[in-house]
C-alpha cells in the first residue's frame, strides 16, 4: 500500500505585513459584563493594546499571516515496516513572497509526483492545517496547486488521509483530538523532537536544527501511519 507521508512547517509574515492585513480594534466586541466605568475603561485599553499581539501570536497557523516555510516528505509501502530510510526535505530560499511561491510549486510538484505513483497523501491533522493552509498561500501569491486536490466543497478527495481523523473514529468531541507526539507515544514510539512553535525562530539562527526537526517529524508521522494506514484502507 503506496503512501506519500508529508508535513509542512509555517511562520509569521513581517509584523508590519500582519498589522496591514488585520482588521482595526473594535472595542464593542470586548466584554465587559457590569463593570464599573474605570475597569470598563481599563479593560478596552487592555485589548486594544493586545489586539495585533493576539493576531501574531498565531499568526504562523493562519493562511493570511503565516507563510509556508518548509515540507518534508516520505514515500514507500506502509505495509512494510514502521521505519523508513528515505526523508525528503524542502525549504524556502528566503523569507519573500517569491521564494514562497517558489517552494509551493515544488511541494505541489512533489504531491503530484506521488499521486502519479497512486500514493495515498498522509499527515497528522493534514486535511485541517497542512493542505488548507498550502491552498490558501497559493490563492494568495497565484500558484496553481495540485487540481486534483482541491476539495469538493468542504471535502478533501479520499486519497488524502489525516491520521488524526483516523484516530477520531467519527468522534469529533473537541477532546478527542490527539496531538503526533502523544499518539506516537501511545504506540511505543519516540515522539517528537520539538514543538513546531518555534520552527521559523530555529530556522533563521540554525537551519541544520531546523532541518532535523522537520526530518524527525515526518519520521514519527510515518510510524504512526505504518501503523494505522493497513487497518483503515484497503487498497
Amino acid at each position: 500500500m503506496k503512501i506519500c507521508v508529508f508535513d509542512i512547517e509555517t511562520g509569521p509574515l513581517p509584523d508590519e505585513e500582519i498589522a496591514r492585513i488585520a482588521p482595526p480594534f473594535n472595542e464593542d466586541k470586548v466584554k465587559v459584563g457590569n463593570l464599573g466605568l474605570e475597569k470598563q475603561l481599563a479593560k478596552v485599553k487592555e485589548a486594544r493594546e493586545n489586539h495585533l499581539a493576539k493576531i501574531k501570536n498565531k499568526a504562523a497557523l493562519n493562511g493570511e499571516y503565516g507563510r509556508v516555510l518548509a515540507c518534508g516528505f516520505a514515500q514507500g509501502d506502509a505495509t512494510e515496516g514502521v521505519s523508513v530510510n528515505e526523508v525528503e526535505s524542502l525549504f524556502i530560499a528566503e523569507e519573500t513572497d517569491k521564494a514562497e511561491a517558489a517552494l509551493l510549486k515544488k511541494i505541489w510538484a512533489r504531491l503530484g509526483k506521488a499521486r502519479e505513483s497512486h500514493c495515498l497523501l498522509v499527515g497528522h491533522n493534514s486535511n485541517a492545517f497542512d493542505l488548507p493552509h498550502l491552498l490558501r498561500r497559493s490563492f494568495i501569491l497565484h500558484v496553481r496547486p495540485l487540481w486534483e486536490i482541491v476539495p469538493n466543497r468542504r471535502y478533501f478527495p479520499d486519497f488524502c488521509v489525516d491520521l488524526m481523523d483516523a484516530w477520531r473514529m467519527g468522534d469529533y468531541d473537541p477532546e478527542k483530538r490527539i496531538g503526533l507526539d502523544r499518539l506516537a507515544k501511545a504506540m511505543g514510539f519516540e515522539g517528537k523532537s520539538g514543538s513546531g512553535k518555534y520552527f521559523a525562530e530555529t530556522w533563521r539562527n540554525d537551519p541544520d536544527a531546523a532541518k532535523e526537526y522537520l526530518e524527525t517529524d515526518i519520521r514519527v508521522t510515518w510510524r504512526v501511519a505504518a501503523r494505522i494506514i493497513p487497518y483503515v484502507r484497503q487498497y
